[in-house]
């Protein structure tokens, strides 16, 4: 069967991070967005990914997202899935009052954001995330949930609801006045969630690792299997917060020819693994999706030297948007500055 093979061919925004109002067009194959670091060459892969997947893959929070002295922003992009041409709008707001987000689908408002992801999935990659192998294991619980909520609707809509209730369990925890009752009860709602993330983040490296270089590894590492978020509640009370659950020391540990990357891979090696996982991750969705999704690259070539450049260029395919301090040659250049 033929994939459907996804495009973008325009993107608008409003007050997005240091843009007023700007627009820009896209091709088929290879786009640079090139520019001086401060113009906003980042910030537009992150309003694209933010049109598939309505979160920020840098870790923003949304109202962080708006124009230093407005209240709302505004991403429209239009977009080619198959034959078929669809305009995505998604709004957000926010005050002391209120805070809103709301999504359009050809100018109707759609009532879930995975109906969205179901006509345009852009898959968001920065190749500064190789830090994360020595970095925290939220980063890397970060990075792989960007990821496989793409490639997984079913466990972006288990994350989502999971990631709610664990934030009003913890605003709970945080009051002077705890409702123990309800905790519990909050506790109860996020088990299964917990339990299912747990089961598909298992399979989806089980899946990933097929396609991986063999000289590299991924091992999730889960330290929730087998126990139960309302057992803990006394600590819980006296923490504060929720302290057993997949959001908290559950890992993934990464290995160099079978020992630790972390301890005995050198720089150079650490992003070669990370172009591994890279590759790794758009074979395993052309081997088992239905769809070419939009492809989107922070900063390759300030990372990767020319050879890993030129092997990592060689495997691209469908349509790929970079962001870079300069312009390639043979790829539709689009040029910032820094007033954006």
């Amino acid at each position: 069967m033929d994939k459907k093979r996804m495009l973008i061919e325009s993107i608008s925004l409003k007050n997005f991070r240091n843009f007023s109002d700007f627009s820009t067009s896209f091709k088929d194959g290879i786009n640079v967005i090139y520019g001086p670091n401060g113009s906003g060459k980042t910030s537009i892969l992150e309003a694209i990914a933010y049109l598939s997947n309505p979160r920020s893959f840098r870790s923003a929070r949304d109202y962080q997202l708006i124009k230093i002295g407005e209240k709302f922003f505004e991403i429209t992009g239009k977009v080619l899935t198959g034959k078929e041409h669809h305009e995505i709008t998604i709004n957000y707001y926010y005050d002391e009052l209120k805070k809103e987000k709301t999504a359009y689908l050809n100018g109707f408002k759609v009532k879930r954001f995975r109906d969205i992801q179901e006509i345009f999935i852009a898959i968001p990659f920065s190749f500064k995330d190789y830090a994360m192998i020595d970095g925290y294991a939220t980063q890397r619980r970060d990075f792989f949930d960007d990821i496989f909520s793409l490639l997984d609707l079913e466990y972006y809509e288990i994350l989502r609801n999971y990631e709610k209730l664990l934030d009003e369990r913890n605003e709970i925890l945080k009051s002077e006045n705890i409702d123990r009752d309800y905790v519990i009860y909050l506790a109860k709602e996020m088990q299964p969630l917990a339990e299912k993330i747990v089961e598909k983040r298992e399979a989806m490296i089980k899946e990933l690792s097929k396609y991986l270089d063999p000289m590299f590894k991924v091992e999730y590492v889960s330290e929730f299997k087998g126990k139960n978020i309302a057992d803990y509640i006394e600590e819980d009370i006296a923490r504060g917060s929720t302290t057993v659950g997949p959001h908290v020391h559950d890992d993934y540990i990464f290995y160099y020819k079978g020992n630790p990357a972390k301890y005995f891979a050198s720089e150079g090696q650490k992003r070669l693994l990370y172009l591994s996982l890279v590759l790794a991750f758009r074979k395993l969705i052309e081997e088992t999706k239905l769809y070419e999704p939009v492809f989107l690259f922070d900063d390759p070539i300030n990372v990767l030297d020319p050879h890993l450049l030129e092997k990592f260029i060689s495997n691209l395919s469908g349509q790929v948007i970079i962001a870079s301090l300069s312009p390639l040659l043979g790829a539709y250049n689009i040029g910032l500055t820094v007033e954006g």
